[in-house]
Parts: C-alpha cells; sequence; structure tokens
C-alpha cells in the first residue's frame, strides 16, 4: 500500500489517498477540503477509487465528501454515531462552505472489527472514541520479519499526532475516553506503525509511548 499525503482546507487537514500498488484501486480518507485537487490527483495516477473513509464528524474531515461522491459514486463510510453530522454539521455550521456543501447520498456504517477492502489491501477499523463519540482509526498490520520488516500503518484522524492528542474540549469530546483509546487500541501495536494523523506530520507508536507528553 503506498499513502499520498495532501494537505487541504482551512485547517490544514491531512487527506490520504491510499493506494493498492498491485491494482490500482485506492480510498480516500478525510476530504476535508479542495475536492477537485482531490479528484485531479486521483485521475492523475488513474486510480480506481472504491471508497471515501470519514475518521470522525468534524466538517474540516468531510467537506469535499458530497462533491466527490458526485463525480465518483463510490460509498461513504464514517460510524454510525457520527454520521449525523453528514446531514447538519451541528456546532460547525458556521464553518466557510458548508452552505453550499453537497451531502453525500450513499452512505454505510462502519465499526470496530470491520475491514475495509481494495485490491489486495485492508484497513482494519477500529472504534476509538474520545475526541468525537464516534471517531475511528483506520489500521494495516505490518508484515515480514525484522530483515524484511514492511512496518504498519495507522491512520489515527484526530485521535493521536506527533507528541500530542486531540482537543477534547468540544461538544462530545472525552478526555478519558480519547486516553483509554489512545492506551488501549494504539499503543499496542508494533513501535514501528507509521501513523498518519489528520493534522500534521506523521510519527510512529513507539515515539509517542516514549515522547508523548499527554501519555505520562
Amino acid at each position: 500500500m503506498k499513502v499520498h499525503t495532501l494537505v487541504v482546507g482551512l485547517l490544514q487537514t491531512n487527506c490520504y489517498v491510499a493506494e493498492d500498488e498491485g491494482s490500482g484501486k485506492a480510498v480516500a480518507i478525510d476530504p476535508g477540503g479542495n475536492g477537485q485537487e482531490i479528484l485531479d490527483f486521483i485521475d492523475s495516477r488513474g486510480l480506481d477509487l472504491r471508497y471515501i473513509v470519514i475518521t470522525h464528524g468534524h466538517i474540516d474531515h468531510f467537506l469535499e465528501t458530497g462533491f466527490i461522491q458526485a463525480k465518483k459514486p463510490v460509498p461513504v463510510l464514517i460510524s454510525k454515531a457520527d454520521s449525523v453530522f453528514l446531514e447538519d454539521p451541528g456546532w460547525m455550521r458556521a464553518f466557510p462552505g458548508n452552505e453550499t456543501m453537497i451531502r453525500p447520498k450513499e452512505v454505510g456504517f462502519v465499526k470496530e472489527g470491520d475491514v475495509i477492502t481494495f485490491g489486495n489491501t485492508g484497513l482494519q477499523v477500529l472504534g476509538t472514541p474520545g475526541h468525537s463519540p464516534g471517531s475511528v482509526c483506520l489500521y494495516r498490520p505490518g508484515s515480514g520479519d525484522s530483515g524484511r520488516r514492511v512496518p504498519g500503518v495507522l491512520f489515527s484522524g484526530d485521535l493521536i499526532f506527533s507528541v500530542s492528542v486531540g482537543r477534547t474540549d468540544l461538544p462530545g469530546g472525552d478526555t478519558g475516553q480519547l486516553l483509554d483509546s489512545i492506551r488501549n487500541k494504539v499503543l499496542i501495536l508494533p513501535d514501528d506503525t507509521v501513523i498518519y494523523p489528520g493534522h500534521g506530520e506523521p510519527t510512529t507508536v513507539g515515539r509517542e509511548r516514549t515522547e508523548n507528553p499527554f501519555l505520562f
């Protein structure tokens, strides 16, 4: 799997295009802005988009979902708990672009234990509430032995960042839940697992285990 990062929208959200290199099938994760740029990138690589996946229901992570789906009619996947925000952003109504946002039409729900498959790649869904009630992470395990190791990959949304964690002062946030999610779902993964967060630079589980001051 190859991971492409596009930084989009007013809040500099990381939209990820995860590509199964063997088949050219792909998923777009958190298209929070610059919808045409995302489409142009997908088309420039000749990718076959299979799903749009939203890690949580904050508008800076899904603003362009409906726009992309209108051009490429693929299912949108989100947790049931956060799916209500696709119809009504709630406290995020004032976010620029909300008034003209296209609501997605085909929406499916994902939950803990589901696997999102595209080509020969599967992303495991981890239920990780805390930043929002229905936040999820997407995990692809590593493979190989120590000599030819391919590290695992975790798309963490706004659960955890490089030496930081997601905020919990927004409606629906819960600090205890967030820390439990990190400790019980993220820190149990191998240290070489690469974390691709919703904002900012990638990090690793090992680094966060030893350097993240919010986890001590």
